[in-house]
């Protein structure tokens, strides 16, 4: 019995084989580049290098990140280029060696927090005081320009780093101390204050910056969102910390003419 098959079928088999492999190519070749990104974010953990970074790096650091060191480059840019930068007042070039550190490293929260803190607060107080700059108004435009970088530096942090509860309450001190942008300021404290380990005082922070920012409602509304959370246990536990909030309330209740059957405190 011949076993070989028709001529026809044959190539029928042939052309659906072709038919197969042509549908298939495409998602294997996507399939690789997407295997092939995922091994470079894997090696350079998000970093991409690019042409540009390379340059800013220089031949040696460059080798140093592609070997896999990239951290320890990081490292070396901050503590060296950073604070010789800060040193001789050089604000855009250790602004620019900041970002190549948080470029290095995102997911290091201290890079983009001493970072923020250097552009924010050391640059734009120095561009306050510029003894070079006899002008006024343009050292209180440099001022600003370096605490809006510092400002940028922060919420990219955040970005890259949502959980970290320092660079959000960094963020509220720069609105409440700089930019006496209390509102902000009370938003940033409160994220700040719902995240792991961050201190039990900044869940009163953000009452207190809605009673700088003259909104007696929000501040009544936190103070009593603050105190209603407190178990019976705690209420009566004497502490200076909660007589700070029943007080708070008090006044507040008072000030807003609260009527009694609604208030905390109706005594």
């Amino acid at each position: 019995m011949n076993a070989t098959l028709p001529l026809r079928q044959r190539l029928r088999r042939a052309l659906l084989l072709a038919a197969i492999l042509g549908l298939w190519a495409p998602f294997k070749i996507l399939w690789e580049q997407e295997i092939g990104r995922e091994q470079d974010f894997l090696r350079y953990h998000g970093t991409v290098m690019t042409r540009q970074l390379r340059d800013d790096l220089g031949q040696g650091l460059t080798i140093g990140v592609l070997s896999g060191m990239r951290n320890v480059v990081a490292d070396l840019i901050f503590v060296v280029n950073v604070t010789i930068a800060w040193e001789n007042e050089e604000w855009f070039r250790m602004g620019s060696y900041i970002n190549l550190c948080t470029v290095l490293q995102p997911r290091a929260p201290v890079f983009w927090d001493v970072g923020g803190w250097q552009l924010a607060w050391n640059a734009s107080v120095a561009a306050a005081h510029d003894p070079r700059q006899p002008n006024e108004l343009r050292r209180i435009k440099a001022s600003r320009f370096w605490v809006d970088k510092g400002l940028d530096v922060y919420k990219r942090g955040i970005e890259n780093n949502p959980n970290y509860w320092r660079l959000w309450a960094d963020t509220g001190l720069l609105y409440q101390q700089r930019l006496k942008d209390y509102r902000n300021a009370a938003y940033y404290y409160q994220k700040a204050s719902e995240l792991p380990n961050a201190p039990v005082f900044y869940e009163r922070f953000p009452a207190i910056m809605y009673e700088d920012a003259g909104d007696d409602q929000a501040a009544y509304a936190a103070w009593k969102a603050l105190w209603l959370r407190l178990t019976p246990e705690q209420k009566e536990k004497k502490e200076h910390w909660k007589e700070k909030i029943k007080a708070s309330i008090r006044r507040l209740e008072q000030k807003l003419s609260i009527p009694k059957e609604k208030r905390v405190f109706p005594n």
